[in-house]
């Protein structure tokens, strides 16, 4: 960290550069994309998200490209906006694991060497997202933009749900196993009969 300072920054040239090719610019599209992705760097290899979701892993000194998983989004389905802001890492030491979220609400555990699937995760390496909160609502939206917070074995996640309508998918904040991608807790985010806050809703 110390080899880049305020008397040498300026002089810094691009080592590579990636094209991932991930672009909507409204035309083919209805949606425009946004590069939002924090990439993340561990033993040496940058795993980083792209607008249409895929998750791709280079060398992160060469910017080689060493896999690319494709949750296969579709792109014709009404989106606020193609964007992902990354993916969280997990490891208990001998399983290493990417997960990854969609804009159409699906969570995927992805083995970090070789980027395919995690078989022993949710339904043959992923979870419906969208189960257990937003059931009535099919053609709302729920999507997964963020990564999810990693606790020891506990995925915790968020939502991203419409805030204009005034009924839709439940914004409720849970936990998933991180081995096994099944449903540890949930936090209901409007406290339901019997639960502290209630008294402070009025009505429905």
């Amino acid at each position: 960290l110390d080899q880049i300072n305020r008397t040498n920054v300026t002089r810094l040239k691009t080592a590579w550069t990636y094209h991932a090719g991930d672009i909507s610019d409204g035309t083919k599209y209805f949606i425009r994309s946004a590069f939002e992705a924090t990439p993340l760097v561990i033993d040496g290899v940058m795993y980083f998200t792209t607008p249409f979701c895929r998750l791709i892993a280079l060398e992160a000194e060469t910017g080689k490209e060493l896999w690319t998983f494709d949750p296969r989004l579709d792109k014709d389905r009404r989106y606020m906006l193609f964007s992902t802001r990354g993916a969280s890492y997990w490891s208990n030491g001998k399983d290493k694991r990417l997960f990854v979220g969609t804009l159409d609400g699906r969570l995927f555990a992805v083995d970090a060497a070789t980027g395919k699937p995690v078989p022993s995760f949710g339904n043959d390496g992923w979870i419906n997202m969208r189960q257990g909160v937003a059931d009535e609502y099919p053609e709302s939206t729920y999507a997964l933009t963020s990564p999810v917070a990693v606790y020891r074995n506990l995925l915790i996640t968020g939502a991203f749900t419409s805030d204009g309508d005034p009924q839709g998918p439940s914004g409720d904040v849970r936990a998933f196993d991180a081995r096994t991608g099944k449903l540890v807790w949930r936090f209901h985010v409007v406290p339901r009969k019997g639960e502290f806050g209630n008294a402070t809703w009025e009505g429905d």
